[in-house]
């Protein structure tokens, strides 16, 4: 792959307090670095900040992944943290308690790449304060709000990071015209997700579930939170369900407003209609059940669970929220979409997928799978090593 001989270390830093997309796709970006590098040219090592990755354990081993241990702060790994502002308070106390254990391992272990996910702030700052010869990779997600804190942020530290990775053209045009990063500093990486046998492996895996028996399943995936707008698809899922009698409503996820989407469905009298689930790790079997992938975020990322629903080959509906799916979607070849919040739009666009013959949506099907190739893991590690080489 490289005639690089000398290994780089890389530690990578996310700490996170509820299951989200993310943690796959780091150990996913890491295992790529191992499995495809000539010689295991990366060492790859994930820090642990307070325990929130020791269910990952025993995966990152048979990945040869390390984990970095903070030992102090362990105590954090108990405390309940569902909800915006307890979350909020955690990830405060996280700051705060890791900065010292973050600035000695940083000085002490020297590693070559240093790349952030979550709590950014925290390394941002450190680099800012002191000077390390450790390159500070920044890695965005999604949609980020670049409020005037975030970006005092970001702007303060730009000069201190090496590059920016982004999921989407659109979130690099976004920090380019705000001024926060140079062109030169910005990559336009694809998420690391796409791992063909083990797909093809879970997918097959039987559900003992009659809800999927003589019905049309609508399928939607992420947590339930405000983000994701559920208020919005359970709401025009009751309509829909008036005028399709044959239609069920699948969301897996877990949130802070799970009570409330349960109130919402009772309120409609969707009990028989709409079944939610919790954090579900084979989403695959679901999806291979399923006959539409809806997504309704207000603002999203390259949305995993979509590239999923692509892969599996159903067909996909979502906003036009700000994202990199739409770059996915394309003008309608891989895809549809309506306009985000709009009643009226998502229902026509709804009608006309569902209208749509098999041998009529087939090309559809066929160019949202070939898309995906884009996010299989030895793509990933292409684009990582490329990045790394300095």
């Amino acid at each position: 792959m490289t005639n690089q001989t000398s290994k780089k270390n890389v530690f990578i830093w996310s700490p996170f307090t509820s299951k989200i997309g993310t943690t796959q796709n780091i150990i996913n970006n890491s295992y790529s670095l191992v499995k495809y590098s000539y010689d295991h040219q990366f060492n790859i090592k994930i820090i642990n900040a307070f325990g929130e990755w020791d269910n990952y354990t025993n995966e990152l081993k048979k990945k040869k992944i390390d984990i970095h241990n903070f030992k102090l702060i362990r105590f954090l790994k108990n405390w309940k943290k569902v909800g915006f502002f307890k979350s909020r308070f955690v990830y405060f106390i996280i700051f705060l308690l890791s900065f010292i254990p973050m600035f000695f391992l940083i000085k002490k272990n020297k590693p070559d790449f240093l790349i952030i996910h979550l709590i950014t702030s925290l390394p941002l700052i450190i680099f800012s304060v002191f000077n390390f010869k450790t390159k500070l990779i920044l890695h965005m997600a999604g949609h980020p709000k670049l409020n005037f804190m975030r970006k005092t942020v970001l702007k303060i530290a730009s000069k201190k990071v090496f590059k920016v990775i982004c999921p989407s053209n659109e979130l690099k045009d976004i920090l380019i015209n705000e001024n926060i990063f140079d062109d030169k500093q910005i990559s336009v990486i694809e998420d690391s997700h796409i791992e063909i046998k083990k797909i093809q492996y879970l997918k097959k895996i039987k559900i003992e579930d009659d809800f999927f028996r003589d019905t049309k399943v609508l399928i939607s995936i992420g947590r339930m939170t405000k983000q994701k707008d559920y208020n919005f698809l359970i709401k025009n899922f009751k309509k829909l369900s008036i005028k399709y009698s044959d239609i069920k409503l699948l969301i897996i996820g877990d949130g802070e407003e799970k009570n409330s989407l349960i109130n919402l469905i009772k309120k409609l009298n969707l009990e028989n209609k709409i079944k939610l689930l919790n954090y579900e790790p084979n989403i695959y079997k679901y999806l291979s059940r399923s006959n539409f992938y809806i997504s309704t975020s207000i603002w999203e990322g390259s949305s995993l669970a979509m590239i999923d629903a692509a892969f599996i080959g159903i067909p996909i509906l979502c906003s036009d929220c700000p994202s990199g799916r739409k770059e996915f979607i394309g003008n309608d070849e891989r895809g549809f979409i309506y306009k985000q919040g709009n009643d009226e739009d998502f229902l026509k666009k709804f009608s006309i997928m569902y209208s749509k013959k098999p041998e009529n949506i087939k090309d559809v099907l066929v160019n949202a799978k070939k898309e995906t190739k884009k996010f299989t893991l030895f793509k990933n590690f292409l684009s990582f090593q490329a990045l790394l080489k300095y």
